[in-house]
């Protein structure tokens, strides 16, 4: 009997059209595709999906498991649990459905990270072809061969395979528990627990990883600090002691700061002649100082003394590196 509310795929008994595929084998390939999706199977569930016996979905099964055979996936016989598992498939075809469904959840994320007013559009991709809605997210590609590519694929063979990794990172040898990768504005960084005296939550730009990348034995996943995982664009870099750092945006450009969620925990103020004040609290000056260089001479730290010095620094050392290059007039 077909549970309420579920429907059957085996249907009453109606002709069917120019190649439309039999009634039972529609069945055995959606026996084989939710097993591919949960790697597990229900036998109960499966007879009321179905709209069989369990006599008929233990003879469906055998059937795949005969094609398996020959084409490289093996399913278990039933468990104490009254229910049968996708053992083995060469061809790793759960990796594609899982690849699909990492590329919408990175998108979705990547919707949720410009706030509340596009979370419609990270909606609209449960079900939505990818690519064709209204607003498109443009950030840099990775590119194919680079080292950085191979530097992610390695550490992502590690994770899967619950390893923990040995490179150097700013001229240290370190041993690391890979988590998570976090990629942010186009570039890689890895969070992960470094092992060792000092064993702590860290964040790795994989632009700065050297390998050999090695690995050096099995850990347990943990999840990383929420911190760790902040969907801030400004200061989610995790260096030291947390410090107020003020920006201010001129009057043509104010609008547009203030605008924006940068930060959670940022505060947001309209000046009197018209420009706009944003507090941070970071824990890396220097993020704030190049955040307010892409504006150019719309953006400047106002406060506290150190943080502007330290702007005042910056800007000297990239003016020094302009007034040292003689500008060459093109030959005609």
């Amino acid at each position: 009997m077909v549970q309420k509310g579920k429907p059957a795929i085996a249907a009453a008994a109606k002709p069917r059209a120019a190649g439309e595929p039999a009634e039972a084998t529609a069945r055995k390939i959606a026996i084989l595709v939710d097993l591919l999706r949960t790697r597990s199977l229900a036998l109960a569930d499966a007879t009321a999906r179905y709209g069989i016996s369990e006599r008929q979905l233990l003879r469906d099964l055998q059937e795949l498991r005969r094609l398996g055979e020959s084409l490289g996936f093996r399913i278990g016989k039933r468990n104490a649990h009254g229910s049968v598992e996708l053992a083995d498939f060469a061809a790793r075809p759960s990796a594609v459905v899982r690849g699909d469904r990492a590329m919408r959840a990175l998108v979705r994320e990547l919707f949720k990270a410009f706030g509340a007013p596009l979370a419609p559009f990270a909606q609209a991709l449960e079900g939505d072809a990818l690519g064709e809605g209204f607003v498109r997210v443009v950030t840099p590609q990775l590119a194919e061969g680079a080292e950085v590519a191979q530097t992610l694929r390695t550490l992502t063979d590690a994770f899967d395979a619950g390893a923990a990794v040995r490179f150097r990172y700013k001229g240290r040898e370190r041993e690391v528990e890979p988590a998570v990768t976090l990629v942010r504005s186009g570039r890689y960084y890895l969070v992960g627990r470094q092992r060792g005296a000092k064993a702590a939550w860290r964040i790795f730009s994989m632009d700065e990883i050297r390998g050999p990348i090695r690995r050096c034995g099995s850990f347990t996943p943990q999840a990383p600090p929420p911190e760790y995982l902040s969907t801030d664009a400004i200061g989610w870099i995790k260096t030291g002691k947390q410090i107020a750092v003020e920006v201010t945006v001129s009057e043509r450009l104010a609008h547009t700061a203030v605008s924006r969620i940068w930060q959670h925990a940022q505060e947001s103020r309209r000046n009197a002649d018209g420009t706009a004040t944003l507090v941070f609290s970071v824990g890396d000056v220097d993020e704030v100082v190049r955040w307010a260089l892409g504006f150019g001479p719309d953006a400047w730290i106002s406060g506290p003394p150190a943080a502007v010095e330290r702007a005042r620094e910056l800007v000297a050392e990239i003016a020094a590196r302009y007034s040292a290059r003689r500008s060459v007039r093109p030959s005609r």
